[in-house]
C-alpha cells in the first residue's frame, strides 16, 4: 500500500515536470532532466528501502516464532525435569526407608545371643559389675574405669556389657577425659545398637564434643539423637542444647 502511494506521488511529480518542461527554455531543460533523474533515483531508493523493511519484518517474525517455540520447549522440559525430580525424591525416600528397615533387621539378627554361664560365673560377673557401679556412684572414677574395663575384658558378652561400656564412658567423662569418653560412648552405639543405653550414649557423645569445643560434631550428635530417638529425657536435653547452640 505504501509503495503504491509513493509511485502515485512520483508519477504526479514526473507529469508536472513533463508539462513544465514543455515551457522551459532549451538551455534549462538539461537541468530539468537531471532533476528528473534524481527524482527517479529517489523513488528507487524508497522502493528499495521499503523492500528491505519488509524483508526485515519477515525475518523478525520468523525469529519471534523460533523464540516462542524454544521458550515453549524449555517450559515443557522444565516441567518434565521437575516431575522427574519429584519421582526420584519419592523413590529415594522409599529406598532409604527400606535400607534402614533391612539394616535394623540385620543388626538384630546378627546380634549374638548371650552365652550361657554357670552359676559361679554369673555370681562372679554380677559382683564385678556391682563393685564397678558402686565405685562410680561413690565418686571413685579412676577405680570405676579399672573395674568396668576389667568387666568388659572378662565378660564382654553378658547382658550388662552394654551398660558396663556406657558407665565406662561416664567414668571417663567425670574425669574430664573427654576423648576417651567419646570412644566408649561410640562403642555403645556400634557394639550394642539395640541397647536402651544408645540414646544416653548419643547425648553424652554430643556433650563430650561440646566440652572440648567441638561445636559441629556436637550439633550432629544431638540431631542424630533427636532423629532416631525423639522421645525421652535424652531427647529433651538434646532439644535444649540445640536451642542454645544454634
Amino acid at each position: 500500500m505504501k509503495l503504491s502511494v509513493w509511485r502515485l506521488v512520483l508519477l504526479v511529480i514526473l507529469l508536472a515536470l513533463f508539462v513544465a518542461g514543455c515551457k522551459i527554455p532549451l538551455d534549462e531543460r538539461q537541468a530539468v532532466a537531471e532533476l528528473q533523474k534524481k527524482v527517479a533515483m529517489l523513488g528507487e531508493e524508497l522502493e528499495s528501502g521499503a523492500s528491505r523493511q519488509q524483508s526485515l519484518e519477515q525475518k523478525l517474525e520468523a525469529l519471534q516464532l523460533r523464540f516462542d517455540e524454544a521458550r515453549d520447549l524449555l517450559l515443557k522440559q522444565g516441567e518434565e525435569l521437575q516431575a522427574l525430580a519429584g519421582a526420584q525424591s519419592v523413590m529415594g525416600k522409599r529406598l532409604a526407608a527400606k535400607a534402614s528397615t533391612e539394616s535394623t533387621k540385620a543388626s538384630v539378627e546378627l546380634q549374638p545371643l548371650p552365652p550361657s554361664f554357670s552359676k559361679e560365673e554369673e555370681q562372679a560377673f554380677e559382683q564385678v559389675y556391682s563393685d564397678s557401679l558402686a565405685a562410680y556412684h561413690n565418686g571413685d572414677y579412676e577405680n570405676a574405669v579399672k573395674l568396668f574395663a576389667a568387666y568388659l575384658r572378662d565378660f564382654p558378652t553378658t547382658e550388662k556389657a552394654a551398660n558396663a561400656r556406657y558407665w565406662l564412658g561416664e567414668s571417663y567423662y567425670s574425669l574430664a577425659q573427654y576423648a576417651q569418653a567419646i570412644t566408649e560412648f561410640k562403642r555403645v552405639q556400634k557394639d550394642f545398637p539395640v541397647s536402651s543405653k544408645v540414646p544416653d550414649a548419643l547425648l553424652k557423645t554430643a556433650m563430650s564434643y561440646e566440652a572440648i569445643g567441638g561445636r559441629e560434631p556436637a550439633l550432629a550428635a544431638y540431631k542424630v539423637l533427636l532423629r532416631k530417638y525423639p522421645v525421652g529425657l535424652s531427647a529433651q536435653r538434646a532439644e535444649k542444647a540445640l536451642a542454645r547452640l544454634e
